[in-house]
């Protein structure tokens, strides 16, 4: 059971009969010792008591000669949200009653000195309630609060992230410059994979969850600056997208690499003595389950070679922990073609 401060409770009873309200403020004191009362016997009374700060609880008859109770639940609850309101009467009946339940008010009783005992619970389940909601009301707060200070620094950390993969994306690039050979071979597509992963950094902020990313476009945004690099030989570039993609951030991670190898896969083996070429990347997410397609339209492979030259062990792995299936066809002279199946 709830404890009560009854020192700094307060109370205001409405109802234009002297004895009732003595009546209510006797229960009111036994229930609540040393709480403040005050009563309203007029229209002038309860106006005053309505310029006066919040109160704990209302306790108010239906009938009055200046007014009625429907008039003290709307204002009560306009002015004090959070305040309960408690009908002790002996007017209307119980249609009466549940509609004004329905319009707010937290009890009816009866008055009458049978009814007493009810009416002392009902007051004091009445502020129990509306401490609670209170409570819970600024506990929702306080989630909401910490909820959205959460998504600040996740908001943060995912822009720092893509920040730094930028950076050593171009620091590996330089260093490549001016190391030249196989190493800077080797630099150049390290590069390529941190780019991969800051394509899907960049696209998580127009996501509405943080915690998601829009692959259909991370996808198209890698495809496009990894064909820029080969455009001075005449390589054409061709994206055929089909409905939104939206993957969470663990699966989209491993799924960008595994697209990016196959795509550097293809740009490295393809086309041979720097010959121009189609590159389609074709995404279908209107079709379950989703696929995506890349393809050349280069020289192929015999079946034993491309298990060796498109790094099939690396790009098995990120197909496991992407969750796709993975499938290359190719044959010389006609292409290579990978596709991924998203279940």
């Amino acid at each position: 059971m709830m404890e009560f401060q009854s020192s700094t409770m307060r109370v205001f009873t409405v109802d234009d009969t002297p004895d009732d309200r003595a009546l209510v403020r006797r229960e009111v004191e036994a229930l609540f010792p040393g709480c403040q009362v005050i009563e309203a016997g007029s229209r002038n009374e309860f106006e005053a008591g309505l310029a006066e700060d919040s109160f704990d609880l209302v306790v108010t008859d239906l009938e009055l000669k200046w007014g009625n109770g429907r008039e003290v639940l709307e204002r009560s609850r306009t002015e004090w949200p959070n305040c309960p309101v408690v009908m002790f009467t002996d007017s209307g009946d119980e249609t009466t009653a549940v509609e004004l339940m329905k319009a707010g008010l937290d009890d009816y009783v009866v008055k009458s000195a049978r009814q007493l005992p009810r009416l002392r619970v009902s007051l004091r389940l009445a502020v129990e309630n509306a401490r609670t909601r209170t409570a819970l009301t600024e506990r929702e707060r306080q989630l909401a609060a910490a909820l959205e200070h959460e998504q600040t620094i996740v908001r943060e950390l995912h822009h720092r992230v893509k920040n730094n993969l930028q950076t050593i994306s171009s620091l590996l690039q330089f260093r490549a410059m001016i190391s030249g050979g196989e190493v800077a071979r080797e630099l150049e597509e390290v590069a390529g994979r941190m780019h991969a992963l800051s394509a899907v950094q960049a696209r998580i902020y127009e996501t509405g969850a943080l915690d998601r990313v829009d692959f259909a476009a991370a996808l198209g945004d890698m495809a496009q600056e990894m064909a820029k690099i080969h455009a001075d030989r005449g390589l054409k570039l061709r994206c055929e997208f089909e409905g939104s993609l939206e993957l969470d951030v663990a699966r989209a991670m491993p799924l960008s690499l595994l697209c990016y190898e196959a795509i550097l896969n293809a740009l490295k083996h393809a086309w041979p003595r720097e010959r121009a070429g189609e590159l389609t990347v074709t995404l279908r997410a209107d079709v379950k389950p989703h696929r995506i397609v890349i393809r050349d339209d280069g020289q192929g492979f015999e079946k034993g070679e491309v298990a060796r030259g498109m790094g099939s062990r690396l790009m098995a792995r990120l197909g496991k922990e992407a969750g796709v299936e993975l499938f290359t066809v190719s044959a010389l002279g006609k292409g290579t073609s990978v596709e991924l199946l998203l279940p």
